[in-house]
């Protein structure tokens, strides 16, 4: 457990400490509060039922089709992909830490970080309901959720996209390459007939966002599918890592 939050401590304080996850954080607010008011301000579906607010936020909403699977990469680069491009990799690595323990610390210390991306998010329903609008706060803190369970999902892609190599732009580029193929492809291939179909059905995030957590319901599915692929890239980064001690 020690190693753990030693590795956990490290990289949250690496993160607060630069520049760039700040720069990722405040860019993201300012695109949300931009979005949040223009939906008050200009969305006659929003005017007339506030409940559709999470939707548009937690939902497939613009900003979380276009800026959610890149953000989660360009924060994960700098906790694989930074160290092997400054060599402190090979440090760690000869340290005597098993590769679970720096994944999951890598991963914790990102998850941490992402807290605060949807947690300015959620200040904004906050700030709504103090000026006297009534809220569905059990359908909020459902689309909460799968927000969450996405961009743990993204964060998962996007640090096993890091462990490959020093390459920054391929680290990014590749995490979010990744993320846009597990949110489009099945869009794309949801009316396909025979077994592409049923597939692309049951990895349609989108719908698993605006159907269940941002209607209010949590899915046992939907929660099932997010944990087992997180879970599942976590593994393939893992293997990455203990196959470094080989091959680096």
């Amino acid at each position: 457990m020690r190693p753990l939050i030693a590795i956990l401590k490290k990289e949250v304080l690496c993160l607060l400490g630069g520049p760039w996850a700040f720069g990722l954080l405040g860019f993201w607010f300012l695109l949300n509060g931009l979005f949040f008011v223009y939906l008050l301000d200009h969305s006659p579906g929003v005017q007339d039922d506030l409940g559709l607010l999470p939707n548009y936020l937690f939902g497939s909403g613009l900003l979380v089709w276009l800026l959610l699977p890149a953000f989660p990469p360009l924060l994960t680069l700098a906790l694989f992909a930074e160290e092997h491009r400054t060599g402190s990799l090979e440090s760690l690595l000869t340290a005597p830490v098993r590769d679970g323990v720096i994944v999951a610390g890598k991963f914790l210390a990102a998850v941490f970080f992402f807290l605060l991306f949807w947690g300015g998010v959620l200040v904004l329903f906050f700030i709504l309901q103090t000026q006297g609008a009534l809220l569905d706060w059990p359908r909020i803190f459902a689309g909460f959720l799968g927000a969450l369970c996405v961009s743990f999902l993204f964060l998962a892609t996007g640090l096993w996209a890091s462990s490959w190599g020093g390459n920054l732009i391929l680290a990014a580029g590749g995490g979010a390459a990744a993320n846009y193929c597990l949110l489009f492809l099945p869009v794309l291939f949801e009316g396909a007939p025979g077994f592409a179909g049923i597939l692309a059905q049951a990895f349609h995030v989108p719908n698993m966002l605006d159907r269940n957590f941002s209607a209010g319901i949590i899915d046992s599915y939907s929660l099932v599918f997010f944990i087992s692929l997180t879970l599942f890239f976590l593994f393939l980064t893992w293997l990455r890592l203990a196959a470094r001690r080989l091959v680096p």
